[in-house]
């Protein structure tokens, strides 16, 4: 059974780069090379498909170059280099060339299906929010009709005599 589209990856083939572990921080947490692109305002996906289109040595210089930017990590230059070749080891092999999905792009101003519809329902409720704050729907602000305003409580009930 296939995924929706929606919820399929956008390069299975990174995932294996993306989802390995860099090394462990000073709180003994484990840093994955995704987490790591998203703290340095990288798209991952992107990054990945970067670093899988330069040469193995090229893109290892580049990643430990990204991998010393990282603050709250210990590791010196040599060590960045180290985990950054091993980690290239991981992303596909430079031949293949791979297209996103028809509206399945992660930069600029192209936006996902789904995230189309509720991007749309957004825009709708502000709109609809907006309106009625200034008093132009017009449900908003009408007087009762004429024939409940005559009516009070004693005839509505009218007490047992």
């Amino acid at each position: 059974m296939s995924q929706h589209p929606l919820y399929r990856p956008l390069r299975p083939d990174l995932d294996k780069f993306l989802y390995a572990a860099v090394g462990e921080q000073q709180e003994a947490v484990t840093l994955t090379m995704i987490s790591a692109l998203v703290r340095l305002d990288l798209d991952p996906w992107d990054e990945a498909s970067r670093l899988s289109a330069l040469e193995k040595p090229e893109a290892g210089a580049q990643l430990a170059e990204t991998i010393s930017r990282l603050t709250g990590t210990r590791w010196t230059f040599p060590e960045a280099r180290r985990i950054a070749d091993a980690l290239v080891e991981l992303l596909p092999r430079r031949a293949q060339t791979h297209e996103a999905p028809q509206g399945a792009s992660t930069k600029g101003l192209r936006v996902a299906l789904g995230k189309k519809f509720w991007l749309a329902c957004l825009l709708v409720a502000a709109a609809l929010l907006g309106v009625a704050a200034i008093g132009e729907l017009s449900f908003t602000n009408r007087a009762p009709p004429q024939s409940l305003q005559s009516v009070s409580p004693e005839n509505l009930y009218p007490s047992v005599r």
